[in-house]
């Protein structure tokens, strides 16, 4: 209590004990409130199957080591601990309304034609929608000063640079609906081919405007990084995209659907940015 008062910071491995446990905490939470919102029958319902019990265990240690592993060197306080379930919340909240929404779906009987390549699109594209919607809250959190960014430089930066990171989080949002809305396509699909061909050329338009948009708002340290990644991403293509179509041609596994391209094609674009950041050293604390 008294580091907490103080605001200073615990040993790592403290740190990441304590942090370990907030993230067991949110995670309980999140998956007891999803299963009494999607289920009759409350939180209890999950521990009537051992496959449902040993998924929600291996996800609930997944959480701890990446909140105590990504938050090893943050300051474990009153005031990062109100960011912390700040964003935890807004991260629940948008996880609840797509669970919403495909629950929706499955009731409907719309899920059931939906294969591998349509499940890795749509929890993708879920995925992305929900980074944007924590950069959206790290966004508003920086322009009204409400202090929800522990990083005083980084709150400062986005404050100067809010119209840059708006644009691209939106530009995230429309690659998340443009994965979920193909996902969902196809000739037993939920939508009609016509309807999101329509949708999808709307969606590249969007985010074909805002990646010009950020690309002007870029400096310079931003364009190289922009190359970098580029190439990075190249690169990973050639290597994994390659080598599975290599595969798949010598009949040693399954060959890449066309909706798995896609997927690839955005997966490998944000891990290539993470590879460019984290070679500059821009993701240390």
């Amino acid at each position: 209590m008294i580091a907490m008062a103080n605001d200073k910071s615990l040993p790592a491995w403290r740190n990441f004990a304590a942090w370990s446990v907030a993230g067991a905490l949110c995670y309980i939470l999140a998956a007891s409130g999803a299963s009494a919102l999607l289920h009759e029958g409350g939180v209890g319902t999950m521990f009537r199957s051992r496959e449902v019990v040993g998924i929600l265990g291996l996800g609930l240690l997944f959480s701890m080591a990446v909140v105590g592993l990504s938050s090893r060197k943050r300051p474990f306080n009153l005031r990062t601990i109100r960011n912390f379930a700040a964003s935890s919340a807004v991260a629940v909240l948008a996880c609840t309304l797509l669970l919403l929404g495909f629950d929706a779906l499955a009731r409907a009987g719309a899920l059931e034609t939906m294969g591998v390549s349509e499940w890795v699109a749509a929890i993708m594209g879920s995925t992305l929608i929900v980074f944007a919607s924590l950069g959206v809250l790290a966004v508003a959190s920086a322009q009204g000063g409400a202090g929800f960014i522990d990083d005083a430089a980084a709150a400062d930066d986005m404050r100067e640079r809010g119209r840059l990171f708006l644009y691209s989080f939106v530009w995230m949002v429309a690659c998340g609906l443009l994965l979920i809305v193909l996902a969902l396509a196809g000739p037993e699909g939920v939508l009609s081919p016509a309807t999101v061909l329509a949708g999808a050329l709307v969606l590249i338009a969007v985010a074909t405007l805002l990646s010009i948009a950020v690309w002007r708002l870029l400096d310079e340290l931003g364009r190289t990084l922009s190359h970098e990644a580029g190439n990075m991403a190249f690169y990973l293509i050639i290597l994994l995209g390659g080598g599975w179509a290599m595969l798949a041609h010598l009949g040693f596994v399954a060959g890449p659907a066309p909706l798995d391209w896609l997927s690839l094609f955005v997966a490998l674009m944000f891990v290539a940015s993470f590879i460019a950041a984290g070679r500059r050293q821009l993701l240390t604390r």
